[in-house]
């Protein structure tokens, strides 16, 4: 497991803006600092700093110093390198200022009496791969379009019954569905019965198509992997837009209560309408502690039905819980906050990205149909 270290911030006042695609002027911050040895002092070489789920990176110098720009709002910066322990830390960058950070980081003890030394893989280890790889990337068929370029660094078991993945170095994933090629920093994936837990943490980098048809294909699946995605709804949602951009959302007490479609075929007689009997999540936010951010708090289960887009069909065959087997004509969701109230940003990026639970079909989309934060369809 990585551990989570504190770090202190001094500011610069320097105020900068980068202009986007489209010429509008998006404000940034710019992350300069230094890496080091914990015990030593001794400046760290090649250590990946980079926001989790997104394309914004950099790699310290023989110095140990690293810089990156990188957008307001909610982030979660990853400090890693093999040989020590991974830091991450959950941040709120609310002014375009330089931010100095100072990392220490701690070597990666093997403990030598836990180390078992075997020339034969486990006969099983090609079965616990296949099992790892629908549970980690999904069964869609942006799935069937993504390559793990070095399996063979993946640490593998199974304990009654509970499959256990784990990875001291990155995984390399090319995913030539979505045109990214990821890396994927694996602490730990658990795959147990019908339940997935993970702690890891993605880095993108664009891929160069081969073709004009290939970046057209890579634009069109990257927005229906957006579309009816949680990204989707949490952006729509800060925008008070979740209905027009056709989410409907029903606050819950389970699950259940909702699985037959009894809700949403109460409220389909008026689509043009506010409906009866659906909510607004917008009207779930509050004013933060500090500008620009936003507390999302409900109780129990948000369910929330995408009615542009129809199930895949793996779905239906994945799913045997509040599902009937038939491909449904609209998405189903729940969503579940695992500590209370959590804190967003303007754009809907949770600042703690562990803090919401999905159940339904935006658990069913995994890695393979993940974007990066700062994707826009715009």
């Amino acid at each position: 497991m990585h551990k989570r270290l504190i770090f202190s911030i001094s500011l610069t006042f320097c105020l900068f803006c980068t202009p986007d695609v489209y010429g509008q002027q998006i404000a940034r911050a710019r992350l300069l600092g230094t890496v080091q040895d914990a015990a030593s002092g001794e400046a760290l070489q090649g250590v990946h700093i980079f926001i989790s789920r997104s394309s914004i990176g950099a790699v310290s110098d023989s110095e140990g110093a690293f810089r990156l720009t990188i957008p307001l709002g909610a982030h979660r910066i990853v400090v890693s390198r093999v040989g020590h322990q991974t830091q991450t830390h959950d941040v709120m960058i609310r002014a375009p200022k330089s931010y100095k950070l100072d990392f220490d980081l701690v070597e990666e003890v093997m403990v030598l009496g836990e180390l078992s030394i075997s020339d034969k893989r486990d006969e099983h280890w090609d079965d616990y791969l296949k099992q790892f790889r629908e549970a980690f990337l999904g069964m869609t068929d942006n799935a069937k379009e993504v390559e793990i370029l070095n399996p063979e660094i993946l640490d593998l078991m199974k304990d009654d019954g509970t499959l256990i993945a784990s990875a001291d170095e990155p995984l390399i994933l090319n995913n030539r569905a979505l045109g990214y090629r990821i890396e994927h920093h694996l602490h730990q994936f658990v795959i147990d019965g019908d339940e997935t837990w993970q702690d890891g943490e993605s880095y993108f980098r664009e891929m160069t198509p081969s073709s004009e048809q290939e970046a057209e294909k890579w634009d069109k699946h990257r927005k229906k992997a957006y579309n009816g995605s949680a990204q989707h709804f949490f952006r729509s949602m800060m925008d008070n837009r979740t209905r027009k951009e056709g989410f409907q959302v029903f606050h819950v007490d389970d699950p259940d209560e909702v699985g037959d479609r009894r809700q949403y075929e109460m409220n389909s007689a008026a689509p043009f309408q506010e409906p009866q009997f659906a909510v607004n999540p917008f009207t779930f936010l509050e004013p933060g502690n500090m500008d620009q951010d936003y507390k999302l708090h409900f109780s129990n289960y948000f369910m929330i039905v995408y009615t542009h887009e129809e199930e895949d069909r793996r779905y239906a065959e994945w799913q045997r819980v509040y599902h009937s087997g038939q491909v449904r004509d609209m998405q189903y969701s729940w969503l579940r906050l695992q500590n209370g109230a959590t804190t967003l940003d303007s754009r809907g990026n949770v600042l703690d990205p562990y803090a919401v639970a999905y159940f339904g079909y935006m658990s069913f989309e995994r890695l393979a149909d993940l974007l990066p934060k700062e994707y826009d369809t715009k």
